[in-house]
């Protein structure tokens, strides 16, 4: 491999962390964490337990660079709604555990949780954790219900955002679009710049119009690969922004409480956006 592109994949296998607040920090301390062992990488994940055997069960997975503490309004909204929560760290996340994971590396971690608390009746995934979903997806993570937050559009678009980000050229794209999609199976008929086929699922695609991290444009793109999809634009919000916009809350509670599934028809009823 060029050493060059050997050079900008170990750059973006490691992120640069978002601190936690100290408030997030403390409460992190007094949770109840578990341990999932992913090959050489270990994953701490926060679990949210429900003792009602009937509970449903949501997998809620941050972005690159964040953590899960960054979820706590949506986490606390799930619980409210009869929930069991599960919030991982990304491989290579956890200031408890420094490695180097690119994005597809992370496809194990999630079918990994999905053997030890799933399969899920919910995702809710931010930025690049939708991505991962979506490729995860092809190796055999199941998925029912799934919300995306400021999700990119397709592994080269978060490639794309993520080079630009970090002033690296734009020309290194196609290689490193190459390299990663050699690291994880998918249909060879199918079109790398559209990876959001969930085979059924339920999904619902939010995004603030002020994003600057992954263009607004992405959410279209993302609701025409999914055509019975619910697409939401937040006004006056940006990347991290709608994770605790009153919006977001109110579309994330009339899509996965479970009084508004329609189970026989098989859809679920968000509103008109």
């Amino acid at each position: 491999m060029d050493t060059q592109l050997a050079s900008l994949i170990e750059r973006l296998a490691k992120p640069s962390l978002l601190p936690m607040r100290p408030t997030e920090s403390r409460h992190l301390a007094t949770l109840k964490t578990e341990v999932v062992t992913c090959g050489p990488y270990r994953s701490r994940v926060l679990v949210y337990p429900n003792h009602d055997p009937q509970a449903k069960s949501a997998l809620l997975l941050h972005g690159w660079g964040g953590h899960p503490m960054m979820l706590s309004e949506v986490r606390a909204l799930l619980q409210d709604s009869g929930y069991r929560v599960y919030m991982p760290f990304l491989l290579g996340h956890d200031p408890q555990s420094p490695a180097s994971c690119d994005f597809p590396g992370q496809c194990p971690l999630l079918l990994a949780l999905q053997v030890r608390y799933g399969p899920f009746d919910s995702v809710v995934a931010h930025s690049a954790g939708g991505i991962i979903m979506a490729m995860a997806h092809w190796q055999g993570l199941i998925l029912d219900r799934v919300a995306l937050l400021s999700a990119p559009a397709s592994l080269p678009s978060l490639l794309q955002h993520a080079l630009s980000h970090q002033q690296i050229g734009r020309h290194h794209l196609a290689s490193l679009d190459s390299h990663y999609q050699s690291r994880y199976p998918m249909p060879a008929s199918l079109n790398t710049a559209h990876p959001y086929t969930f085979s059924g699922a339920r999904a619902l695609i939010m995004h603030g119009n002020q994003d600057q991290r992954i263009a607004p444009a992405d959410a279209g793109r993302i609701h025409a690969q999914l055509p019975d999809s619910q697409l939401l634009v937040v006004e006056g919000t940006g990347h991290l922004g709608i994770l605790s916009h009153p919006r977001t809350r109110q579309a994330l509670a009339r899509f996965l409480c479970r009084q508004n599934t329609d189970h026989e028809k098989g859809h679920t009823y968000v509103g008109a956006y």
